[in-house]
């Protein structure tokens, strides 16, 4: 895929005040470890999440989703009538309906010419979002769009300890069980407007996509649960991915050399370090959140960016590598020029 028209117009996030151990999940989870010979510690140190994030009691996805699409409203500028269209591309929603953009939408006061629905794609989502956002506006069918993602985990999380407890304690289901406590909460949100209207000039360049439908039950969930095969998803997801890079080296005619700096989605830090390997990528020019946030799911690509950008890890000119990867497996590499 290639646009020439669409700019990224601003970013905005919110990182949930509630900070939530790893170790505190273990420490739920205690009679289980004990009856395996587990020592406290193994999910931290297999994973290297130390910390993840809840939201306060009683705040709803679409309550994080509107905070993120507020802040990126200011940091842009822009005025929320121009918002033309509103995706959401959260795993975790409101409802199975209405739709979780509908009542983002209503939250962020959006005119009401302005399109809203939600485009779900497990952690892939908020790329599949600007990919349609960007269509649209190459296409001439809008000006300016959004895409938010808010991310919620504690119920399932609470759930499948609860569960675990209940259960006969087996390693078997600690595996299958373990990715559920790499997941945390954040919400972001993504403003991108035709080149022609923007201030910013920060160009999306285009991307290229690789699927491997073949693997799709290796991580399945529901609102209270979720199964992993992780070491399986973890080779096939490297496949995946590095099909996609060279896909997007190809098409972008971009070489390794040429990537200045890299936001990529996080499930855990051996998986971070084997791709960062198999892409033949340096983990200088990437900017991980995993350690403090766990997997926020559709939100960390995007998040990891917003506050690098914060940060100032990213200068005027700096060629940019967006990578997603969802179960499924799907993935996306977007190149975009800061």
């Amino acid at each position: 895929m290639q646009f020439n028209e669409v700019c990224i117009e601003g970013m905005g996030y919110v990182i949930p005040p509630r900070v939530v151990l790893t170790r505190w999940f273990e420490r739920q989870l205690a009679p289980v470890y004990k009856a395996l010979g587990i020592p406290e510690g193994f999910i931290e140190r297999l994973t290297g999440i130390h910390e993840h994030r809840w939201w306060d009691e009683g705040l709803w996805v679409s309550d994080g989703a509107a905070m993120a699409g507020e802040r990126a409203l200011e940091q842009a500028d822009v005025d929320r009538d121009e918002i033309e269209c509103l995706i959401n591309t959260s795993v975790c929603r409101d409802y199975i309906e209405p739709a979780t953009a509908s009542i983002v939408h209503h939250k962020l006061r959006l005119q009401p010419s302005a399109m809203s629905f939600d485009v779900v794609n497990a952690c892939l989502g908020f790329l599949n979002g600007m990919v349609m956002i960007a269509n649209m506006i190459e296409l001439g069918q809008i000006d300016t769009g959004m895409v938010v993602s808010a991310e919620a985990p504690k119920e399932g999380q609470l759930a499948t300890i609860k569960r675990m407890l209940k259960d006969p304690p087996s390693r078997e289901t600690l595996r299958d069980n373990l990715a559920s406590f790499t997941l945390g909460a954040a919400s972001v949100a993504m403003i991108l407007r035709r080149c022609s209207k923007s201030r910013t000039g920060k160009r999306l360049l285009g991307g290229a996509t690789y699927s491997n439908t073949e693997h799709c039950q290796l991580c399945v969930a529901q609102r209270t649960w979720m199964k992993t095969k992780s070491s399986q998803l973890l080779a096939e997801g490297t496949k995946v991915v590095t099909q996609v890079w060279e896909r997007f080296k190809q098409h972008m005619k971009w070489t390794n050399k040429m990537v200045d700096r890299l936001f990529t989605h996080q499930v855990s830090e051996p998986q971070r370090q084997v791709a960062l390997q198999a892409l033949g990528l340096s983990p200088q020019i990437d900017y991980p959140t995993l350690h403090y946030l766990g997997n926020t799911a559709s939100a960390a690509a995007p998040v990891s960016m917003a506050i690098g950008l914060d940060d100032g890890f990213v200068k005027d000119g700096d060629r940019i590598v967006l990578f997603g990867v969802g179960s499924g497996i799907n993935s996306i590499a977007l190149g975009i020029q800061w």
